[in-house]
């Protein structure tokens, strides 16, 4: 219930985001990159695919579906500052009865590159933590419990297009996600990533009015 609670918040704020872009798009032709000078802040909106392991070790690999977050404060140049938020979720780990959610929350820098028209790429390292709940979290202790928390880095990068000066397509993201989940094995986890959706981006010309 948690984690649908959270998908809808995100499409909620993405619809208001997206409304209030329409409305209040300044003039400007501007299509990248993300955030610069004349669009310093942007929000996204996205489809995540986790595939993660299971059991430790192995390549019985399973897929954890969910949405995701990002707010983009441009900072210097083609420097900015990321904040991520990402719910995911899997119905059944493989040799196990028992499903998993995952929430992480991420912040770190971002480089972006104007590549050609329309076309920007970027590179980013986010650092935080991850939540995981609705499973089983073994201990060396014998104990178990069905929540945990550990830190969380995510490495990654991707390719974003420009539709309008207000709006760009975020075709590809990709990240490798590392946790340290207790699994009474090694306690690390090795994740992949990706995310596409959908950018909208606020202008200075209407964030100084």
């Amino acid at each position: 219930m948690r984690f649908e609670m959270f998908l809808m918040s995100v499409v909620l704020t993405g619809t208001v985001a997206a409304a209030s872009a329409q409305i209040n798009s300044s003039p400007t032709g501007d299509l990248g990159p993300t955030v610069s000078k004349s669009h310093p802040i942007a929000l996204s909106v996205n489809y995540t695919a986790t595939i993660g392991n299971a059991p430790p070790g192995s390549c019985d690999c399973f897929l954890l579906n969910g949405g995701s977050s990002e707010e983009l404060f441009h900072v210097w140049k083609n420097i900015a500052a990321v904040a991520q938020v990402t719910g995911s979720r899997a119905g059944k780990i493989p040799n196990s009865q028992q499903g998993l959610s995952l929430l992480t929350y991420m912040a770190g820098p971002r480089y972006s590159l104007l590549a050609a028209h329309r076309f920007t790429i970027y590179g980013q390292f986010l650092v935080g933590g991850v939540h995981g709940f609705d499973s089983y979290f073994p201990k060396d202790d014998m104990r178990s419990s069905g929540a945990a928390n550990s830190v969380a880095f995510a490495p990654g990068g991707g390719l974003e297009v420009g539709v309008r000066n207000w709006l760009s397509v975020r075709a590809v993201e990709a990240e490798y996600l590392a946790t340290r989940l207790p699994n009474n094995v090694n306690d690390h986890q090795n994740n992949l990533r990706i995310s596409s959706g959908v950018v909208f981006r606020f202008s200075s010309w209407r964030l100084n009015r």
